[in-house]
């Protein structure tokens, strides 16, 4: 949070007027019993009064009655120039005061003025050429400061930029290379036998967010329709309760929603300031959409709002989190604010265990133990595919993949990606689509514990949404899979 810069002391608008603003930020220190004389000189400067208490020694600005508040000693030390006895009483308590500053601070005093003349003018006239030699003393003083903290100014702002660009570049490279995964922290799953929250046609779901607001980046509702709605628009949106900012919206055609989690992703984190997050949903449609309940708060703050009604119950959610203000990959199946324009998504082992088996549709496929790569056993006399249904999403121009053969006595085996319209007619298990060869990549072959990359660079970016196969393959002459281990891992999806 700022905080804006407070004057050091204010004067009333007598004093101003006296003349005492012309230099605000100067001042002399005067000893009580002196204080009558010394505004009799009308100087330039703000003058503080001097006293004795209990504790030490009092600084109190003169607003011209001899009231004001107290300063603290180090107020005092930013705007005090000089020390002005002008009786044997008042520089008997200025130097009972020089004893004190010394004491509390470490450094001498302001220099004391030696006042000459003994009527009001000559001894106003002196005072004023102190001034104006220590002023310019000051002045050029101030000067070199100046030129000295702008050199050094310049220095930090250098070093903030260098600093700032290698952050940048470190999450940029971590971004693009480094496996990164969403953190699920919260997880409040649906409650067997809850009715779900129905939306109606115009009717808005209000639920304020359990947990801290640093670091979230993904929020999860669960749809309970068994068959998805025939018509309409799912919006979503996240807000700060303290300001009515809105951090994002959402919309998902409602022929879309299917039984389960719905990943509604921010293409970079929240930053570290807390804020109290509010999540609203809405349904326009001639349908209904049916949000899962979860556990019942007993705090009345966390209950869900429908309308002018609340409910004990939470909706199910799961909230996910990543580096305050960073950016990561996400998930193929997230979907992306209004407006977003995050470019890479990434499928990762949760996801990739989606993926059904090419020669048998009733299969899902396994990891790797141990690994979150999808093992995809490569074959004899035939191919061997994984199917990962509509994850290539409209945009997407290139997609590539880990690859890996993970056991030492393995064949060569060979690699590739492939794409096909979700919408086509899916061939039969064992059949291989016609893929178009702008939608096929080359075959890549690798030595057993190879680490290697099958990429697919489009000509054009996706105008529909496709299924992914990742197919394997032994290289020519080669007859035997055994401990062919094939591995795809990290499939990533640049739009």
């Amino acid at each position: 949070m700022k905080h804006q810069s407070q004057p050091l002391f204010s004067l009333d608008r007598e004093s101003t007027a006296s003349g005492l603003r012309a230099a605000a930020s100067s001042a002399l220190l005067v000893a009580s019993a002196d204080m009558a004389e010394a505004r009799s000189l009308a100087l330039p400067v703000t003058l503080i009064e001097v006293s004795r208490s209990q504790d030490g020694i009092t600084f109190r600005p003169d607003a011209g009655t001899g009231a004001g508040t107290d300063l603290a000693l180090a107020q005092v030390m930013l705007v005090a120039i000089g020390c002005l006895p002008l009786s044997s009483r008042g520089r008997d308590e200025l130097a009972r005061m020089g004893a004190f500053w010394e004491e509390r601070t470490g450094g001498p005093a302001p220099q004391s003025l030696a006042v000459r003349g003994e009527d009001l003018p000559s001894r106003r006239l002196a005072v004023l050429e102190w001034l104006v030699l220590q002023m310019s003393d000051e002045r050029q003083t101030a000067a070199v400061r100046s030129t000295r903290l702008m050199r050094e100014l310049g220095l930090l702002r250098r070093q903030h930029e260098e600093t700032q660009a290698g952050f940048r570049d470190l999450e940029m490279f971590l971004y693009r290379n480094v496996s990164q995964k969403r953190m699920l922290d919260i997880t409040l799953s649906p409650i067997a036998g809850q009715l779900p929250l129905t939306l109606r046609g115009g009717a808005q779901l209000v639920q304020r967010l359990p947990g801290a607001s640093a670091g979230l980046s993904d929020i999860s509702i669960h749809i309970a329709n068994e068959t998805p709605p025939a018509d309409g628009i799912l919006h979503a949106s996240l807000s700060s309760l303290e300001g009515g900012d809105t951090l994002a919206i959402w919309e998902v055609p409602a022929n879309t929603l299917r039984h389960g989690w719905l990943r509604l992703s921010l293409e970079r984190a929240l930053g570290p300031d807390a804020v109290t997050l509010v999540l609203s949903v809405s349904y326009q449609g001639s349908s209904t959409v049916k949000l899962s309940n979860s556990v019942q708060h007993p705090e009345q703050r966390f209950w869900a709002q429908m309308g002018d009604h609340s409910t004990p119950n939470v909706p199910a959610l799961q909230i996910w989190r990543w580096i305050a203000g960073a950016s990561a990959p996400l998930a193929a199946t997230a979907i992306l604010p209004v407006g977003g324009k995050n470019r890479l998504r990434r499928v990762l082992g949760e996801t990739l265990t989606t993926a059904r088996d090419m020669n048998d549709s009733n299969q899902m496929l396994r990891l790797q133990p141990n690994t979150s790569a999808l093992l995809v056993h490569v074959l004899e006399e035939r191919l061997a595919g994984a199917i990962l249904s509509g994850v290539a999403l409209p945009g997407a121009r290139h997609v590539y993949a880990d690859v890996r053969t993970y056991h030492a006595d393995a064949p060569p085996v060979e690699y590739q990606i492939a794409l096909a319209p979700h919408s086509a007619h899916r061939p039969h298990d064992g059949e291989v689509p016609a893929f178009r060869p702008q939608f096929a990549s080359d075959w890549i072959r690798l030595a057993p514990q190879e680490d290697g990359q099958v990429h697919l660079i489009l000509p054009e970016p996706l105008d529909q949404p496709c299924d992914v196969y990742m197919l394997t393959r032994l290289p020519k002459g080669v007859l035997n899979n055994h401990f062919g281990w094939s591995t795809f891992a990290n499939l990533t999806l640049q739009y």
